[in-house]
């Protein structure tokens, strides 16, 4: 699969991160520079109009002398405030970069020490700065998560992000103290700064928005709700919609527009639920859907279900007939009021279902929509009707899903009924992750690009899956917990062939670590070579012999460092003696040094060479130039020109400069998007790979090591396990050759495709 690799890169390290960081601030003081002019007329403006209408005499002057003062200077306030704008970013980055939490807008000054002017002005700043970022919240939030996503650090406040309103208000407002001297102004600028008069920063933090994803910093909207498995793990209780709030605070809003909506008024039923207050029941038994009269009128013997909400049950059921605000939805505990005739119906739908047999596509939601029209008449209410619609998108995603192979989306087709019908006994299955249908639906669709299409029907996770959607279809009736436990079951299935895959990586693993330990080796090597010769005063074809064949001992000694420390430091010495052998010699003494020193010292270099096995003729004309230089600083005069000694000077400061130079460039060379993609892949992730031949193949990343520089993919049982570095990866990724799949759970991703077609339409 690998031909030729590229030269090794540098991974994503967090000096590269804060080299991206850093070239935001650029972009943000040049797109707040092409703005200043604008600020600069309305804040003329501004202060123009409180001249004229102040009726304290003191004030009006004031005013007045700034306006004068910002409209014949405007050119040098424009310089001010950039420069300071770019002198804060560039702060709050180093404040990143070192983990130090910002200041607040005061200084370090006690506040004791703080007079109420002072006091007055940070108020109306907070003030100001909290304003702003309401206006902005959308592109802040997203900025939020993108830097916190390249640090690798949780969700940053808005206090951390040092693009924040606050710091282009502090930035502005001290450009102003320094250019205005009369400090009367400072108060009073502060006073009449409002968020229309100010900046427009929704265009600024977009731009930098837009950088970040350039870089492949979560790219697509969807990226925006992934968190790291650590913090589902701590969420995962929780509502789904906390992770997406995060970036659009109004998604659950949105998902209960399209669920409760009146089709009279195109809004949302006012008497919609508060899916806080119900459904928290998961995993328990649901006792009898609640069949009942509009409004949560009762008749019947009714009953206390096993979350506590009343049902009773009604035979007559008539979702059409009932109060003026909505159809029926809710008892007064807040379950969800279903039709016995309808419910009824959907059961025998469920009934004559007819297994599709394998190798046909014929997964398709007609089933679900043909509901709608097939139903007993006015047996389906307004939000039974929604709930129809919304789930039958939620399903047309997943049948679209290029990477859910045909045959599994078949037989996950048949859950359809069944998952209507848990959705209208409880319709948290699109609020909750945790509702157990929708925990089912999510694991049969990742567990479904597992599947070894050669091995077909015999695969053992296709018979389980089969298994799984049989049982639910005969066997569904009200009962929730029973997706819980075919959940449970195929879960359980997958963690017993992960058990069994990881007993195959072993020797694979040993042999990656093996593999890291001796690049680590290679780059503690090269920094060793590096440190000597970035001086600039080690001789052209020392240099040379060091960066291609001394760095080899150097990485063999690195390697057995453990087990024999004392041949690291013997190494580096014959290096260091070497260096030192061919640099002048201006006494008596240091020539008599050479002379003692030189027997030894070719031994030891001998010695060593022997080790590496480093037999061609290049070895000879090495030690030749060797012996020359020696011989020539042996026959120089003792006493050194002037003139010579600067022109030695200036050529090892040269060579210096140069080497440092080509370091720095090196350093800041930003990182594609594919060396953070890298940088970010996590274990138990799939990327379907193609061959030179054109054909797919899928593999897990099913172990990192711990540097990030080797990685190895398996199939799911363990089997055909390649170990590839990072560098071939990147060839690899560059190329077009691996996609990743992604393993957001697919009821979610539905859903917020669901939410961004709705927005897009209207």
């Amino acid at each position: 699969m690998i031909t030729e690799h590229k030269p090794p890169q540098k991974g994503l390290s967090h000096s590269s991160k804060i080299v991206i960081l850093q070239s935001l601030i650029p972009i943000a003081t040049s797109l707040t520079a092409t703005q200043l002019e604008g600020f600069t007329l309305r804040l003329g403006e501004a202060l123009f109009k409180l001249s004229d209408q102040s009726v304290r005499p003191e004030e009006a002057n004031i005013s007045f002398h700034s306006y004068n003062h910002l409209k014949k200077n405007s050119s040098a306030f424009y310089r001010l405030a950039s420069g300071k704008l770019s002198e804060l970013f560039a702060y709050e980055v180093r404040l990143l970069e070192k983990g130090h939490k910002p200041r607040q807008l005061e200084d370090d000054t006690s506040l004791a020490l703080v007079t109420f002017d002072e006091m007055e002005n940070k108020v109306l700043l907070e003030t100001l700065s909290q304003a702003i970022e309401l206006d902005n919240a959308d592109e802040l939030v997203k900025l939020n998560m993108r830097i916190s996503h390249l640090l690798k650090i949780e969700q940053i406040n808005v206090k951390y992000n040092p693009f924040r309103p606050e710091v282009f208000l502090k930035a502005i407002y001290k450009a102003w103290c320094e250019f205005e001297p009369v400090s009367d102004s400072h108060h009073l600028v502060l006073r009449i700064l409002k968020p229309e008069l100010f900046l427009q920063l929704n265009p600024i933090l977009r731009e930098l928005n837009n950088a970040l994803i350039e870089r492949g910093i979560l790219p697509k909207a969807t990226d925006l709700f992934k968190t790291n498995k650590n913090q589902g793990a701590q969420t995962s209780g929780n509502s789904t919609l906390s992770r997406k709030t995060a970036v659009d605070p109004f998604f659950e809003s949105k998902i209960k527009g399209i669920l409760f909506a009146n089709p009279e008024n195109g809004s949302a039923n006012p008497q919609a639920p508060d899916h806080s207050a119900y459904g928290q029941g998961h995993g328990q038994s649901m006792g009898q859907p609640s069949y009942g009269q509009p409004g949560g009128q009762h008749m019947g013997g009714g009953h206390q279900n096993p979350i506590g909400a009343v049902t009773a049950v009604d035979p007559n059921f008539n979702p059409n007939v009932g109060t003026e605000s909505t159809n029926v939805v809710m008892s007064n505990q807040g379950t969800v009021t279903i039709g016995r005739e309808f419910f009824e119906y959907l059961t025998g739908i469920q009934g004559r279902a007819i297994p599709i047999a394998p190798n046909t596509n014929s997964a398709s939601t007609s089933a679900l929509r043909n509901i709608v029209d097939q139903a007993p008449e006015n047996a389906i209410t307004q939000i039974d009707n929604n709930t129809i619609g919304l789930l039958a998108k939620i399903f047309d995603y997943v049948f679209s899903d290029p990477h859910i192979p045909a045959d599994l989306k078949s037989l996950i087709g048949q859950l359809q009924i069944p998952t209507l019908k848990a959705a209208l006994i409880d319709r948290e299955f699109f609020f909750k992750q945790t509702h157990p249908a929708r925990v089912l639906i999510d694991t049969l669709a990742k567990s479904s690009v597992t599947w070894n299409p050669d091995k077909g029907v015999d695969d053992p996770l296709y018979k389980m899956i089969a298994k799984t959607v049989e049982r639910v279809q005969k066997e569904f009736d009200q009962q929730l917990e029973l997706f819980s436990d075919v959940a449970a079951d195929l879960t359980q299935f997958l963690e017993e062939e992960e058990k069994q895959s990881q007993k195959e990586l072993e020797e694979p693993i040993a042999q990656a670590i093996q593999q890291e330990k001796i690049r680590q080796a290679r780059d503690l090597a090269t920094n060793d070579v590096a440190t000597r010769t970035d001086s600039g005063e080690v001789a052209g074809f020392i240099e040379s012999f060091l960066e291609q064949q001394w760095v080899n001992i150097l990485v063999l000694a690195h390697t057995v460092k453990e087990q024999k420390p004392q041949a690291l430091e013997r190494t580096l010495k014959t290096m260091d003696d070497l260096i030192w052998s061919v640099k002048p010699k201006n006494s008596v003494e240091e020539r008599h040094e050479l002379v003692n020193k030189l027997p030894s010292l070719l031994s030891s270099l001998n010695t060593w060479l022997n080790a590496i096995k480093w037999e061609d003729p290049s070895r000879v004309i090495f030690f030749s130039k060797l012996a020359e230089r020696h011989a020539s600083i042996a026959r120089a005069p003792v006493e050194t020109s002037t003139r010579r000694q600067v022109e030695i000077a200036v050529n090892v400061a040269q060579k210096a400069v140069e080497k440092s130079l080509k370091k720095t460039q090196n350093d800041q060379t930003m990182p594609d998007q594919f060396v953070f993609f890298i940088d970010q892949m996590e274990k138990g992730s799939w990327f379907d790979f193609t061959r030179n031949n054109g054909s797919v193949v899928r593999f897990k990343l099913a172990w990192v090591s711990p540097r990030r520089t080797r990685f190895i993919f398996t199939n799911r049982q363990g089997h055909d396990a390649f170990s590839i570095s990072s560098e071939e990866l990147l060839d690899i990724f560059r190329s077009g050759k691996a996609q990743m799949i992604n393993d957001e759970p697919v009821v979610d991703r539905a859903l917020q495709a669901v939410v961004e077609e709705r927005s897009e339409a209207g």
